[in-house]
């Protein structure tokens, strides 16, 4: 299948793109370009608490753990390296 953009630089294919859904172009060693829909993660919510000494908190027990942020944040880090 050959797909040609119009003027202002847009793809259209009822067949192959969902449409309002957001892609990410990948330039391939080849020369191709590949197209990856980009999947949105639900994000835990936790109202932070501001302490005495200026501090911004989790509450207790209901804050993601140390481990829970850093495997998050090098998994999220490593994914666009």
């Amino acid at each position: 299948m050959k797909l040609i953009t119009d003027d202002r630089c847009r793809i259209q294919s009822r067949e192959l793109f969902k449409p309002n859904t957001a892609y990410q172009a990948e330039r391939k060693a080849n020369g191709r370009v590949e197209l990856v829909e980009l999947i949105e993660k639900d994000v835990p919510v936790v109202k932070a608490v501001r302490t005495k000494e200026g501090f911004i908190m989790f509450p207790p027990g209901k804050g993601p753990g140390r481990g829970a942020i850093r495997a998050f944040t090098r998994e999220d880090r490593d994914k666009y390296q």
